[in-house]
């Protein structure tokens, strides 16, 4: 059953450049080592509060996005990543029914 990831983030504010090209990477990191089971993904930001971003992504099935996220330490963005980030704010993911 085809599944979205959807994770909801604050980056540091002093993080800020080249923050959307940083996302991108990463997302494209997990896609080129997700066995095609990576579909597509899009990140969005906000308009009211910069620093707030969110990942919308679609999997062919909770079982593989597990089987890439749990490779997450091993991407090449995910140091400088994981160092803007201030507050994970929400993250599942979620089955249509």
């Amino acid at each position: 059953m085809k599944c979205k990831e959807v994770a909801v983030f604050k980056f540091k504010e002093d993080c800020l450049d080249g923050a959307i090209e940083l996302n991108k990477d990463l997302m494209t990191e997990m896609q080129n080592a997700s066995n095609n089971s990576l579909l597509e993904f899009e990140v969005y930001q906000s308009p009211k509060d910069p620093t707030i971003f969110t990942w919308l992504i679609d999997w062919t099935d909770a079982k593989s996005a597990k089987e890439t996220t749990d490779k997450w330490m091993s991407f090449p963005s995910n140091q400088k990543f994981s160092s803007s980030i201030e507050q994970d704010i929400f993250y599942d993911f979620l089955e249509k029914r």
